[in-house]
């Protein structure tokens, strides 16, 4: 049976469709690098009047004895200020005393009082926007957006606010507020990257995709060499089924240089339900030499398709690269796993005695080898020893994980046979246990057969 594309990629991307390389860089964590970021920030140690706590005459004498140390002493400036904050104290203090904690990376100290300063002063609007840069710092996004979205409201409006607050969104997976966030960064900062990558993101994420491949299109015009649009943009591809146009996006980024395992074993993935396997394993080999190969799943889910689709000959060079280039690393499981398809390979080719042998071999060193035991099943009802085939499949019924298989396994031994009485019972279990349209119309046919 072959495997569908949505399957394949399920297998190899989990639940949601992959977003990139790598997982979303938080933006706020380059904002110090950026100097105009710090520009205004070190501007906001002064007070804006009008729109924010006023300051007695004896207060203002304090701030100014301290304006040297804020600028050059931060830390001498934080226990002069500590001193001075009282529950009467202006809510200015604790917002300055918040900033210089912000700057050195305190991020608890720095929540702390900004939260003292908005509670003192409710619509101290700078305190509320950088608590929320404080807080997407510290990846408290739903903390973050509540403090963003009050100071966007009290009027503290900027790119950088609607951006963070788009990035909160987006990771929360509210996706519509985080697109309509991200629009509004994108007019008032337009030549940030992150957010045009977080609305990319937000578009695929919504099912739009001819948006988002179309936004990518105008991106890529931008930046050709950018791979995360790239890449970004096969996901949108994928979206839309048009898988070889996915691969397409991946190869740019492959010739680049730049493709990672989830990329190429992605990419390996496209060609094989492409009917490519000669494309597929040389996207998996080149995957295989990257940092990280020895713990993908990918690759060794890679093998076990070639051996199931019958592609033996890249089956058998996948399986053996697995065991050069794993050998410092090959747990018991992973290797009795490559033995297991080894022995399946063997059988499929007409060499059942080596399969037989490699098998007895797992057996002998795992007696709970459901997939050994099952393929020690099909030896022997392959040859005819129906006792032996059932009395091996009956202990992979055995095993939780393998009972599913095994019933399968023993129903097309018993159908084979035109025992079909037998079989649809062991289909109706198999069926019970997890549906699958597939097998049901495997069902459908013998009972069209018992009639």
């Amino acid at each position: 049976m072959k495997p569908t594309l949505r399957f394949i990629l399920s297998l190899a991307l989990g639940t949601s469709i992959a977003t990139g390389q790598s997982a979303m860089r938080n933006p706020a964590s380059a904002m110090w690098d950026d100097p105009h970021f710090v520009k205004s920030f070190t501007a906001s140690y002064g007070v804006l009047s009008g729109f924010e706590p006023e300051i007695s005459d004896a207060e203002k004498v304090v701030l100014r004895d301290l304006l040297p140390s804020i600028k050059n002493s931060p830390g001498v400036a934080i226990n002069a200020l500590q001193g001075q904050i009282k529950p009467n104290s202006s809510a200015a203090f604790d917002f300055i005393l918040a900033n210089l904690y912000f700057q050195q990376g305190r991020l608890d100290e720095a929540v702390r009082y900004y939260r003292s300063a908005t509670q003192k002063y409710p619509n101290f609007r700078r305190a509320h926007k950088n608590l929320g840069l404080a807080l997407v710092q510290k990846e408290s996004f739903k903390e973050a957006i509540t403090a963003i979205s009050r100071g966007l409201a009290l009027g503290d409006v900027d790119g950088r606010s609607y951006g963070l607050l788009g990035f909160c969104y987006l990771t929360e997976r509210l996706y519509y507020p985080a697109e309509a966030a991200y629009r509004q960064a994108i007019l008032m900062q337009p030549n940030v990257q992150d957010w045009k990558l977080g609305l990319a993101r937000c578009l695929i994420e919504t099912g739009d995709f001819d948006a988002s491949v179309a936004l990518l299109d105008t991106l890529l015009k931008q930046e050709p060499d950018n791979v995360d649009f790239w890449l970004l943009q096969a996901n949108a591809f994928v979206g839309k089924n048009e898988a070889l146009a996915a691969a397409k996006n991946i190869e740019v980024v492959r010739r680049m240089g730049r493709a990672k395992l989830p990329s190429l074993t992605m990419l390996g993935d496209i060609y094989m339900n492409h009917n490519s396997p000669r494309l597929a394993l040389g996207a998996y080999l080149e995957a295989l030499e990257l940092p990280g190969s020895e713990n993908s799943r990918a690759l060794m889910r890679a093998a076990e398709l070639f051996t199931a689709r019958g592609d033996f000959d890249q089956a058998q060079i996948l399986i053996k690269r697995l065991r050069t280039q794993l050998a410092d690393n090959l747990t018991d499981e992973t290797g009795l796993k490559l033995l297991t398809l080894e022995a399946k390979i063997a059988r499929a080719t007409g060499d059942a005695d080596e399969a037989f042998g490699i098998l007895t071999k797992i057996v002998e060193r795992d007696a709970l080898n459901g997939d050994a035991l099952i393929e020690l099943g099909n030896y022997y009802a392959a040859k005819g020893d129906f006792e032996r085939a059932v009395n091996r499949y009956g202990q992979a019924q055995l095993i939780a994980e393998y009972e599913r298989p095994a019933l399968i396994a023993h129903a097309q031994t018993l159908v084979r046979r035109t025992n079909y009485k037998e079989a649809l019972k062991l289909l109706a279990r198999a069926l019970e246990l997890k549906p699958d349209k597939y097998l049901s119309q495997y069902v459908e046919r013998i009972e069209r057969a018992t009639r």
